[in-house]
């Protein structure tokens, strides 16, 4: 797996002590009162709100909330089932033994037993094998990162601090909105039609990792060791150290991040010109020339790391 790319995922995974922070605030401009942003590393444990006295403060001078996604909506957690699901499933009357073949289904059902304790020959599995390639990629993948983070426990504590800063919202009776929009039905068959498409290279990505697993699991375990870097940050309050850190990263994922920043700026800035509005998304976000810190000052904003 790329680097750059495994940088990324790990960042969604980072736990953190408390006292830590990376909040911005935005006046000027024109606005009556400032808003705040919270670069948040996704998992941080919500448990650390209540330390954070630029966060308090910040909640107590908004009066609403945007995430990324809204994950406490049960009809949004229902749609981003449905539409999960239905990327990662093959067309009907398709199997996985039809995608893989005897050889290599013989080593998927062998390395499902030992690693997964699925027996894929049980009817009790069936269900799983109306999968695509690239999900049994991630359940794998996903069995090391368990591994991994029982070595990091601040990674396992609490909930996630963004579904925690919306629970609190709506306990404030604020209006809760997400920055990304939920995808178009049309959009969800083009985006299964590209993974179909791309079947060939899932397999191919699928067998890599089965045939050379320990590999990469000691790939993705040292990858953890670099995760410290981006939770001293945090820890620190450095942001400049985070952003020399993550430049490199975004630069190589603009659709993680860029792009879907310049889709954000015109929701954040409508957003604060009706009323003070607090923000809280991936760090990444915050950061370098493409970043919501920077697109928002050269808009005309003040925008101001609170220490």
């Amino acid at each position: 797996m790329n680097k750059k790319i495994m940088i990324t995922a790990l960042l969604f995974m980072a736990g953190i002590a408390a006292n830590a922070q990376f909040i911005f605030r935005v006046s000027g401009n024109g606005l009556e009162k400032p808003s705040y942003m919270l670069g948040s590393l996704h998992v941080l444990s919500g448990d650390l709100l209540d330390s954070i006295p630029a966060f308090l403060e910040a909640e107590n001078q908004c009066q609403q909330l945007y995430v990324e996604e809204d994950v406490t909506d049960p009809q949004n957690k229902k749609d981003r089932q449905a539409t999960g699901h239905q990327l990662v499933t093959l067309p009907d009357g398709k199997t996985i033994s039809d995608i893989l073949g005897e050889e290599k289904m013989n080593i998927l059902q062998e390395k499902a037993k030992e690693l997964l304790h699925i027996n894929l020959a049980d009817s009790a599995a069936q269900k799983y094998l109306h999968y695509q390639p690239s999900y049994y990629t991630y359940l794998f993948y996903y069995i090391v990162h368990i591994e991994a983070m029982k070595k990091y426990p601040a990674m396992r504590n609490g909930n996630m601090m963004d579904v925690a800063c919306a629970t609190r919202a709506k306990a404030r009776g604020w209006k809760v909105s997400n920055l990304d929009r939920p995808q178009k039905p049309e959009e969800m068959d083009e985006a299964q039609e590209n993974m179909s498409q791309s079947t060939e290279a899932q397999v191919d990505t699928l067998m890599d990792l089965l045939n050379n697993f320990d590999e990469h699991k000691q790939k993705v375990l040292k990858e953890y060791e670099g995760v410290q870097t981006v939770c001293d940050y945090w820890t620190a309050g450095d942001y400049e150290g985070f952003e020399r850190f993550m430049l490199p990263v975004a630069e190589a994922t603009p659709a993680l991040y860029a792009d879907r920043n310049k889709k954000w700026m015109p929701i954040i800035t409508e957003a604060i010109k009706e009323t003070p509005t607090l923000f809280v998304f991936g760090a990444g976000h915050l950061a370098g020339p493409e970043g919501i810190v920077n697109q928002l000052r050269k808009a005309g904003y003040k925008v101001e790391f609170v220490k």
